[in-house]
């Protein structure tokens, strides 16, 4: 490689280290410049104007992440909350329908509820029955002796049919006790209770009845409000991805305002400490104004180094093309030359043999 070449890559890099230093103090200068005086930011010139675009974009973007940060936090209270009321819902409504059962098994047997609760009572006089039945079929195979491994084998198999009968019977009766108890519980029925010995009962069931539909209703506002804080106010989305856009708006807006800071920072080092600069200006700035006066000598100066590098690299070149051209001119005047001679030769030739010609045709 060109020696000049290495020297040129050498400047590049140090004019880019000294660009990226001078940068940097354009920006933390330009920055202190406008932090010095809030308010009279205008009086900068044309680049407070965006000064102030990017400052006010940037305050209303943090406080909307501020906003999509809080609905982050609602929605793990209401996680957390849903969580513990379902718990808490699915407790009490395991224990009402026993309660109901225990209250609809009295009320049946009861005279003052059989015009209210004579559907349900025919229904289950029509399955202890066939309840009854099946458990006496229990009992006989129980007391049944199997003879050998497949009586053994016929024995059991009868035996599971008959408990899942059973255990069908007996849940289709718990049913009726519960829906029985839980009609009687309604507030339409409550004169009908009032003065029995199931009154207390089914005072209890009606609160459990009540609690659970206040449960259920508190569970539902929350569900609500989670899915609308998931789904967000707008095509913008739930909050995570409002945060996630925002955050990405906030990243290209601070470096919107570095390059806004580096543009103020390079005009007041320019302008030295003329101007409108004057006001702003610190004692202690002006080793900052000769230091950035000074890295731009520097890259000015590594600029022309650079340029010069270049033109000499150029000014070689085409003298390099230019002797590639006369060699190429000296090769085809070569080549010229001694097409000619061979034309020449040529033409001898047939000179000869003409006259040869000439000489045979007297012959004749």
């Amino acid at each position: 490689m060109d020696e000049r070449k290495r020297t040129i890559n050498d400047l590049e890099l140090k004019k880019m280290e000294a660009r990226r230093s001078l940068d940097l103090l354009y920006e933390d200068f330009g920055g202190k410049l406008f932090g010095r005086f809030p308010g009279q930011e205008t009086l900068l010139g044309e680049t407070a104007e965006d000064y102030l675009r990017f400052q006010k974009e940037l305050t209303d973007s943090q406080s909307l992440v501020q906003l999509a940060e809080a609905d982050v936090r609602r929605l793990s209270e209401l996680e957390e909350d849903i969580h513990a009321k379902e718990r808490e819902n699915a407790l009490v409504s395991a224990e009402f329908p026993n309660a109901c059962v225990d209250v609809g098994r009295d009320a049946l047997g009861e005279e003052r509820f059989s015009t209210l609760l004579e559907t349900y009572r025919q229904q289950v006089e029509g399955l202890i029955p066939k309840l009854e039945e099946v458990k006496g079929k229990l009992e006989e195979l129980d007391d049944r002796a199997g003879s050998g491994f497949f009586g053994w084998i016929g024995k059991n198999t009868q035996g599971a049919v008959y408990r899942t009968l059973a255990a069908r019977h007996q849940g289709s009766l718990k049913k009726l006790y519960a829906a029985a108890g839980e009609k009687l519980a309604a507030p339409e029925h409550e004169s009908l209770v009032s003065g029995h010995d199931l009154e207390d009962a089914v005072r209890i069931l009606r609160d459990m009845k009540a609690e659970i539909v206040a449960r259920n209703r508190d569970l539902a506002a929350l569900r609500e409000e989670q899915h609308r804080l998931k789904a967000g106010p707008g095509p913008e989305g739930g909050p995570f991805r409002r945060i996630q856009k925002l955050e990405k708006h906030i990243a290209f807006i601070r470096s919107e305002l570095k390059a806004v800071y580096r543009r103020l920072g390079a005009e007041a080092v320019a302008g030295g400490q003329e101007g409108q600069f004057d006001r702003f200006f610190q004692p202690e700035d002006q080793r900052i104004i000769e230091m950035g006066r000074q890295s731009g000598e520097a890259i000015a100066g590594y600029d022309r180094s650079i340029e010069k590098l270049k033109t000499s690299i150029a000014i070689d070149e085409k003298k390099a093309e230019i002797e590639r051209m006369k060699r190429a001119v000296v090769e085809q005047e070569q080549r010229i030359a001694g097409a000619e001679e061979r034309i020449r030769n040529i033409k001898a030739q047939i000179e000869e043999t003409e006259a040869r010609i000439k000489e045979l045709s007297k012959l004749l």
